[in-house]
């Protein structure tokens, strides 16, 4: 492999600007994956094309790391220069530069789409849209006050789920929920409904709202049901990712029971 020695050479200006600019993403069309297993979701999903590899000369030999490099080129930098390219604080040695993933084709089974209004950290995004990968999500729809799901830290977090729902970012979702022809399940602190009491069989959608703000009473307006998940006294609330997790599968226990028994 090459090696990449220099701040001024334009590979590593390419990973600090993607790395840290959801505005460059966009407009480059590319996105910085870091860690062996999420360069390897996305060769498994999408293949090498347009891909290059960027390895941390202190792990050149690691075995999983030669395996991507049999199949995606690259070049290797100095350890210093790595951890200062490297979107993350305990980088593992090695970032890939990809395309933007292709919208992948909405899968024909029975699945929920899901509503993020204002999660505004990165990391709680991810793991909600990962979540909603393993348990059924087809379409995440994201309010422009959300993070930028191609972040590299809300990749971290997804773990190879935005590689799998169709995700929309920049909604207007006043205007989405009122749109949408699915039955949408808000889930609020204050709601009388638990959500293991409602009817969640069949395709709908789930709004979840930020940290601290919540879902926005224009949204929350075309609800055609609010849910809340019980808990014990003096609890106050599940963040946002772990609230999301026990609403998307519940849905699953649900659909997966009516299923097995019609």
């Amino acid at each position: 492999m090459k090696q990449l020695t220099s701040r001024d050479n334009p590979l590593f200006k390419s990973i600090l600007r993607l790395a840290r600019s959801s505005r460059a993403r966009r407009d480059e069309g590319r996105i910085v994956l870091d860690g062996v297993h999420l360069v390897q979701a996305y060769l498994d999903r999408f293949g090498p094309q347009g891909m290059e590899l960027v390895v941390k000369r202190a792990a050149a030999g690691h075995p999983e790391i030669l395996a991507l490099q049999s199949r995606v080129p690259g070049v290797t930098i100095s350890d210093s220069l790595f951890d200062q390219a490297s979107p993350v604080q305990s980088p593992v040695g090695v970032l890939a530069l990809a395309p933007l993933p292709r919208t992948p084709a909405r899968p024909v089974e029975l699945g929920f789409q899901v509503l993020l209004d204002g999660v505004q950290d990165p990391g709680n995004l991810g793991t909600i849209l990962r979540s909603a990968a393993a348990s059924g999500g087809t379409l995440a729809h994201l309010s422009g006050t959300c993070a930028d799901a191609w972040s590299p830290k809300a990749l971290r977090g997804g773990m190879g789920a935005q590689f799998l729902l169709e995700i929309r970012q920049q909604q207007e979702l006043a205007t989405v929920t009122a749109s949408l022809n699915v039955r949408l399940i808000a889930c609020t602190a204050d709601a009388k409904g638990s959500v293991f009491e409602t009817d969640l069989r069949g395709e709908l959608g789930f709004i979840i709202g930020g940290e601290g703000r919540g879902i926005s009473d224009a949204v929350i307006a075309n609800a055609h049901q609010t849910v809340r998940i019980p808990m014990r006294a003096g609890i106050e609330s599940l963040n946002a990712g772990a609230a999301a997790a026990v609403c998307f599968y519940e849905w699953l226990r649900q659909n997966s029971t009516a299923r097995a028994h019609p």
